[in-house]
């Protein structure tokens, strides 16, 4: 990094310090009021070589065409305690005696898994006696022949700290891009979550009374719309790797869209992508949270600034894709320069991590609970410096490697308002319609994604062109 590039992201750092503390400390939300706030930030290492099988790992590290790489994440973890302009407790099931299966959708394949456990909101630890994974059929089905034990440090049962996350043991399992992975998992003990991963009801997950973690199915099971226990899915690839975190609120997570179908659009475009031209396996994690901010609140998980050193810190991640700051607007009240300067550092700190960032302006909201008082305006302003930070039209550093505007694909033409197509937007006019995820989706350029070995910030890099 130059000297005049550091000096700059000093300044920027500098300019929004009073942000970045209300971001990290000032407004978090304890799961049960008296979590340690070091717990609430405690974060996950990446994920160490699995203890077992260790002659076969030893071949693997010599195979330097092998990659763990990051297929699926739980859209958090974060706390069940949520504030948009109240602060409430999410509806969550008691899990106890209870197994547990969700559904982990995986955007790329490998020859094995590991899962990452959380309780890093809350307060108890956590037991768990008994883990499987399997491929899912359908509904809460499995293809009983794929069925699989995790193991913990060669143990049957975890012990899960209280503020903490723990990785299992690989397992040999041939997975492929497009596979649900059922992730069952048995509490004999008291479980009432307090930490969950998404806001959006966009995947179902089943429990059911009792330890059933290999059974082919659970036709008695109860049916929740939230995720627990397990927060990533990493798959061991052959051959080039990258992949791509998209980093949001609840229009990334894919909040309305069609249940069970996979519908959100970091997940569509994981169908579109899943080879660069040149052989890469690329892999596409959700990172969105519904009600998220970027900087100004950790109200609905922490906020997004927070979050990006740990999804930079994942395996062979190569770009992030950025769109927040509506709910900063319109639950927090942040100004245009409070983002721009959050963006700014964001921008700063990809870089500096090797990695790409592209940035996409905030969609339009008219004619929705959000357009109140002068949210639009601010909005728009915001919408005008990513469009003005576009590394490929020559801009000066801090600047994203590439700008996707789809205001242009989404908004309503003949609405002064500045208001979603209704043909593209769910009731709220918030957030798309399952149309207008897929539009978004397929009209994502991937040449973005291409012609990516210049160094991060470097002048002569023109994704897209």
């Amino acid at each position: 990094m130059s000297a005049s590039m550091r000096t700059r992201r000093f300044l920027v750092l500098g300019a929004i310090a009073v942000g970045l503390l209300a971001c990290y400390v000032g407004r978090a939300i304890a799961a049960t009021g008296d979590v340690p706030l070091v717990s609430q930030l405690t974060v996950a290492a990446p994920a160490p070589e699995p203890a077992v099988n260790a002659h076969r790992d030893q071949d693997d590290r010599r195979d330097h065409d092998r990659h763990w790489l990051s297929a699926w994440g739980a859209r958090g973890p974060l706390s069940t305690t949520i504030t948009t302009k109240t602060t409430f407790n999410e509806r969550v099931p008691d899990l106890s005696g209870a197994t547990v299966r969700i559904m982990a959708h995986l955007t790329a394949g490998g020859s094995q898994v590991r899962v990452r456990f959380s309780q890093r909101f809350s307060s108890l630890p956590l037991v768990v006696d008994s883990a499987h994974v399997a491929i899912r059929k359908a509904t809460s089905e499995i293809v009983t022949d794929t069925d699989r034990e995790l193991l913990f440090g060669g143990a049957t049962s975890l012990l899960l700290p209280a503020g903490g996350d723990v990785w299992s043991d690989s397992v040999r399992l041939q997975t492929h891009a497009g596979d649900d992975l059922a992730i069952s998992f048995y509490v004999s003990g008291s479980f009432v979550p307090t930490t969950y991963g998404g806001r959006g009801t966009t995947k179902t997950s089943y429990y059911q009374t009792g330890n059933h973690v290999s059974e082919a199915s659970l036709p008695s099971a109860s049916r929740t719309f939230n995720v627990f226990g397990a927060y990533e899915v990493q798959v061991l690839s052959h051959g080039p790797a990258a992949t791509l975190v998209a980093l949001g609120d609840s229009i990334t997570e894919g909040a309305v869209s069609t249940l069970d179908a996979n519908g959100d659009w970091p997940d569509l475009l994981a169908a579109r992508l899943p080879r660069l031209p040149d052989g890469t396996t690329v892999s596409v994690i959700n990172a969105g949270i519904g009600s998220g901010r970027f900087i100004s609140s950790n109200g609905a998980g922490l906020c997004g600034l927070s979050r990006l050193n740990e999804l930079l810190a994942m395996p062979q991640v190569r770009w992030v894709t950025l769109l927040m700051g509506v709910n900063d607007i319109s639950y927090e009240f942040a100004t245009a320069s409070f983002l721009e300067n959050a963006y700014a550092v964001a921008i700063s700190e990809a870089h500096a991590a090797g990695k790409k960032i592209i940035g996409i302006p905030i969609l339009p909201f008219g004619h929705s609970v959000k357009d109140e008082g002068s949210n639009k305006q601010t909005a728009q302003e915001v919408n005008a410096w990513i469009r003005a930070h576009d590394k490929r039209l020559g801009a000066p550093e801090p600047s994203y490697d590439a700008v996707v505007d789809l205001e242009p694909l989404v908004k309503d033409p003949n609405d002064p308002d500045w208001a979603m197509n209704p043909a593209l937007a769910a009731s709220d006019r918030v957030h798309p319609n399952q149309a207008g995820y897929t539009a978004i989706a397929n009209a994502f350029p991937l040449d973005v994604f291409n012609n990516d070995r210049d160094e991060p910030g470097s002048d002569d890099c023109h994704h897209g062109r």
